[in-house]
């Protein structure tokens, strides 16, 4: 994170999405048709993800070896969930659902990409800056969230999808929704270890939604910072996501 090749990944980032906007929005581009763009973008962005990953591992015995990738590569993430909401609302027949999800898309592709490129996990739990150029993951995980606010921007500004003020509610819910089932995820995916029924220690916590940790290295050693912490990152998601929908109080 902030080494010389995230800031040459940054710059390069910022060039593409200028481009890519102004093409789009000069030649007014319809929505269905960055949605094709993004439908072949995120399935290749995920394959990538998925050969760069897999890794064979072998039994605890040795006597065998299996396929494995790490659960925290999981499309559970919010970026990552962006893939299913791009093919639903691509091939979707009911006009008031693809609303509200790309409703729901404006904002939290923008904001989860944008966060992401700034504090890029891929250099604390992937690659090193070093290969940030040379490992296919670098170019997967740069061009994809360029991708997601290049498709946020768009939505906003496309004339045929009718963001409202309203909007608001629907996707604090949605976003309610997949934070409380990002805690369930967290756990299902975890490794405890018991004696009888007495739960002594958990290890390899997924973190999808950074619902169980904070992004920054924070520490959480006492539940009530966890709920401090909760508590934060639930008034912070209200207020940006808020300040995205303000343009359209307005709008009816």
């Amino acid at each position: 994170m902030f080494s010389i090749q995230h800031f040459i990944w940054l710059a390069i980032c910022a060039v593409g999405i200028f481009v890519s906007l102004h093409h789009i929005l000069v030649h007014k581009i319809s929505i269905f048709q960055v949605l094709n763009v993004a439908c072949v973008l995120a399935l290749i962005s995920e394959l990538i993800k998925i050969f760069a990953n897999i890794q064979m591992v072998p039994t605890a015995d040795g006597s065998a070896m299996h396929m494995f990738m790490e659960w925290r590569h999981l499309p559970f993430h919010l970026c990552s969930i962006q893939i299913f909401l791009i093919y639903y609302t691509r091939f979707t027949e009911s006009n008031r659902n693809r609303e509200i999800v790309l409703a729901f898309m404006y904002p939290t592709c923008i904001l989860g990409a944008l966060m992401a490129l700034l504090m890029p996990s891929i250099f604390t739990n992937g690659i090193t800056p070093a290969q940030a150029f040379t490992h296919p993951i670098g170019f997967q995980f740069f061009i994809y969230h360029s991708m997601l606010i290049v498709l946020g921007v768009c939505i906003a500004k496309s004339e045929e999808v009718n963001i409202k003020f309203s909007h608001l509610y629907s996707t604090l819910a949605i976003m309610g929704a997949f934070a409380i089932l990002s805690i369930y995820l967290n756990s299902a995916f975890a490794y405890p270890t018991y004696e009888g029924i007495t739960l002594l220690s958990v290890e390899n916590t997924p973190n999808f939604f950074f619902t169980f940790r904070t992004p920054v290295g924070i520490l959480l050693t006492e539940i009530w910072q966890w709920y401090v912490y909760l508590a934060i990152i639930v008034a912070l998601a209200i207020v940006l996501i808020t300040l995205f929908y303000l343009p359209f109080r307005n709008k009816k």
